[in-house]
């Protein structure tokens, strides 16, 4: 089995203080009694340290994985046993064995989790030789099984814990979520209403509740049949684009509706699919928005163009006769050294009387174009 993923189940433990768990300290105290050793400990082995999480009758945390009894014994499914330490080759120089606490004997059984992966041990440890028997090698093999267990309950309640607290965090999310949906949906100056597939008003918001109550004098609901609440000019369009948005179309309409009340009403409508978790299509999203200012707008803007067209048609035509007539008299006063006959005279103040009606043309125009522009009433 993997060496990196043992020590990644081992590092699952590393965050836990075991030594205070009260069933680990019983079971290792059991340990030391049945098995009649000053020293019980359960350890846990990763790549390159022995991590002694419940101990008795030592107070060392960790060492170097190299220098430890245990790192033999997770080599092995059943009870590594070393009577004397000092005639075990592998042990005798051993710095646990020569100096403090100098073991003389050593027990360990292997901490082997659901996965079949060896963590550690349950191991008893004594400053004199001793040799267990069948009976204590059996409790102390069940005893490692406990004490795996409740590590790994611990670690299953943990995971549990952590688990709901992400989905009380998720809960959380999508209801702020929801509220700030639900507030946007709310505060939108355009009309927004959600249709099922027969129809009918599945949800709307503020604005398509003002909308049919101004203009129907009643109450929207859901279920009721939108199509009701709408101009007859418009439903055929309506009904078009509602039945495209079934297919997962987007559609998108525009027009005029005149409301006794509010006047002509210019509006743009937009059909988008709803679809569900399966992408499913289970109605249609119907959004209208308010463009009459818009409109407005652009029509006053064609109107100036079309009155500058005016102005220059003026201009470049109906000017040049009048100024032409001026010059040729000017010419003509002017060659007879500026003193004109009346009949010249009378030629040039018919010129500038045409050039002034038309002068006077233009301005009337502009003058009523900007009173025509000035009168237009705002819808909404």
């Amino acid at each position: 089995m993997s060496e990196t993923v043992r020590v990644q189940a081992v590092k699952q433990f590393e965050r836990f203080d075991l030594q205070s768990d009260t069933e680990l300290q019983e079971l290792i105290t059991m340990a030391s009694e049945i098995c009649e050793t000053p020293i019980a400990l359960i350890s846990l082995l990763d790549e390159d340290t022995q991590w002694m999480k419940v101990r008795k009758g030592i107070t060392v945390e960790s060492s170097p994985r190299e220098l430890t009894f245990c790192h033999h014994a997770i080599e092995q499914e059943s009870v590594f046993s070393i009577p004397d330490t000092l005639l075990d080759d592998r042990f005798a120089n051993n710095p646990f064995v020569i100096q403090h606490p100098s073991l003389r004997f050593y027990a360990g059984a292997p901490l082997i989790n659901r996965k079949g992966q060896i963590l550690g041990t349950l191991c008893v440890a004594d400053s004199k030789p001793r040799i267990l028997d069948k009976h204590q090698e059996l409790m102390l093999k069940m005893l490692s099984k406990q004490a795996i267990n409740i590590m790994e309950l611990k670690l299953s309640y943990e995971q549990l814990e952590l688990k709901k607290k992400e989905t009380e965090e998720h809960k959380e999310t999508i209801a702020n979520a929801e509220i700030r949906l639900r507030s946007f949906f709310e505060s939108s100056p355009n009309l927004h209403v959600l249709l099922g597939k027969s129809g009918e008003v599945l949800d709307y918001n503020k604005a398509a509740y003002s909308f049919v109550k101004k203009n129907h004098n009643t109450k929207l609901f859901r279920g009721d049949l939108f199509i009701t609440y709408l101009a007859p000019s418009f439903v055929p369009v309506f009904i078009e684009k509602y039945n495209l948005a079934l297919t997962g179309e987007k559609c998108y309409a525009e027009g005029s509706t005149d409301y006794n009340d509010l006047g002509e009403i210019w509006w743009e409508a937009r059909f988008e699919p709803a679809w569900n978790n399966n992408h499913e299509v289970i109605g249609a999203s119907y959004s209208a928005r308010n463009v009459t200012d818009r409109k407005l707008y652009e029509q006053k803007i064609v109107a100036q163009n079309q009155s500058l067209i005016n102005i220059a048609y003026i201009q470049s035509h109906e000017y040049r006769g009048p100024l032409t007539s001026i010059m040729g008299m000017m010419n003509l006063i002017k060659e007879e050294n500026y003193k004109p006959s009346v009949e010249y005279l009378e030629l040039l103040e018919m010129a500038i009387n045409k050039l002034d009606e038309k002068i006077q043309d233009i301005v009337s125009h502009v003058n009523n174009q900007d009173a025509t522009n000035n009168n237009q009433v705002k819808l909404f």
